[in-house]
C-alpha cells in the first residue's frame, strides 16, 4: 500500500525574512556598483556633470531637512490656522480661501490701499510728474470694488469680526471657526503639494519613490484584504518609508563625507531594494498571524443530491426508487 506524501509546508516568516534580505542585499550591492559606474563615466564624459549632480544632491539633503511628514503636517496645519475660509470658490488653486483672495486682490490693484468710510476705494498718492487718468482709475475702481464685494460675500462675516481687546472671543465663536476649516482641507492639501513640487524635482522624485513601493507592497500583499483599508495604510507606509531614505542618505554623509559630498542620490539609489523590504514586512508579519485551517478529507458523501424526506414520529417513509 502507497503512503500519501506528507503536505506541503508552509514557509515560516522567519525564513521568508532571510531568503527576501539576502535577496535585496544582492540587488542593493548591484544598484551601488551600477549607480558609482554610471556617476563616474558621466562625471568623465560630460564637463557639467557635476554641478548637476550637486545640484540634485543638495536639493535632495533639502528635501530630507524640510520637506519630511512632520514638517509637511505642519506645514498643512499652519495653512489651515493662517488662513480664513469661506463658502467660495475663489480659485482652483486656493479654494474657499478668503485670506488668499485678499492678498491676489492687492496684488492686481497695487495702486489701491483699501476702501474709504464711503466705500469708495482710496488710491495711492501719485507723482506730480506722472498725473492718472480719470477713466482708466474709475475702470480700476469698479473692479477692484466688485471683487472685493464678492470676496466679503463669500465669508463668514460674523464669526470674523474684528478682535476687541476687552471683549475676548467666546468659546462657540472659536468652535464655529474651527468648524469652518473643515472647507480649507482641500486648500490645505494643494499648499502642501505645492511645497512639494517648489523643492524640486528632487522631492518629487522622493515621494513618488515612497508612494510607489508602498503601492507594490500594499497590492501584492494579502492583509490588510479591504481594498479600502489598503488606501488608509498606504500614506502611513510611505511616511514610514520616507524616514527610513532619510536615515540612510544622513548615514551615508556620515561616513563618507569626506570622500564626497555628493551622496545622497547615490545612497538612496542604493538603499532602494532594502526600502521595499520595509514595506513589505509588516505585511508579510501581519499574513503570518492569519491561520489558515487546513482543508478536511472528504467522507465519502455525496452532500450535493436531494435528501429523502424526514419521518414524523411514528410514521414510515419507503424509499426513494421504489422498495
Amino acid at each position: 500500500m502507497s503512503q500519501s506524501p506528507p503536505p506541503e509546508r508552509k514557509e515560516t516568516f522567519r525564513q521568508w525574512f532571510r531568503l527576501e534580505l539576502w535577496l535585496e542585499t544582492r540587488v542593493a550591492v548591484a544598484h551601488l556598483a551600477a549607480g558609482c559606474t554610471v556617476v563616474l563615466a558621466l562625471g568623465t564624459l560630460w564637463s557639467g556633470f557635476d554641478s548637476h549632480w550637486s545640484r540634485l544632491n543638495y536639493q535632495l539633503t533639502y528635501v530630507a531637512l524640510e520637506q519630511h511628514p512632520v514638517a509637511l503636517i505642519r506645514t498643512f496645519a499652519s495653512r489651515l490656522g493662517d488662513s480664513e475660509y469661506g463658502w467660495g470658490l475663489f480659485s482652483l488653486s486656493e479654494p474657499m480661501n478668503v485670506t488668499s483672495a485678499r492678498e491676489r486682490l492687492k496684488l492686481d490693484y497695487r495702486e489701491i490701499y483699501g476702501l474709504g468710510p464711503d466705500g469708495t476705494p482710496q488710491f495711492l498718492r501719485t507723482s506730480s510728474l506722472r498725473r492718472a487718468d480719470p477713466a482708466t482709475q474709475k475702470l480700476r475702481s469698479m473692479g477692484y470694488l466688485t471683487r472685493h464685494q464678492q470676496i466679503e460675500a463669500r465669508r463668514f462675516t460674523r464669526l470674523y469680526q474684528a478682535e476687541d481687546p476687552f471683549n475676548p472671543t467666546d468659546s462657540g465663536t472659536k468652535l464655529a471657526r474651527l468648524i469652518t476649516k473643515v472647507f480649507g482641507l482641500p486648500d490645505a492639501f494643494l499648499h502642501t503639494i505645492r511645497s512639494i513640487i517648489a523643492s524640486g524635482v528632487s522631492g518629487i522624485l522622493l515621494f513618488s519613490t515612497v508612494l510607489a513601493l508602498s503601492a507594490v507592497a500594499l497590492w501584492q500583499s494579502h492583509r490588510p484584504a479591504r481594498w479600502w483599508l489598503k488606501v488608509i495604510v498606504w500614506p502611513t507606509l510611505a511616511s514610514a518609508l520616507i524616514w527610513l531614505a532619510i536615515a540612510a542618505m544622513s548615514l551615508s554623509a556620515a561616513l563618507f563625507g569626506r570622500l564626497t559630498p555628493n551622496t545622497s542620490a547615490l545612497a538612496l539609489f542604493t538603499v532602494l531594494p532594502f526600502l521595499l523590504l520595509a514595506a513589505k514586512l509588516p505585511l508579510r508579519y501581519a499574513e503570518s498571524l492569519v491561520h489558515t485551517p487546513a482543508p478536511r478529507k472528504w467522507d465519502g458523501v455525496d452532500r450535493r443530491k436531494p435528501r429523502p424526506p424526514e419521518p414524523k414520529p411514528g410514521e414510515t417513509i419507503p424509499p426513494m426508487g421504489g422498495a
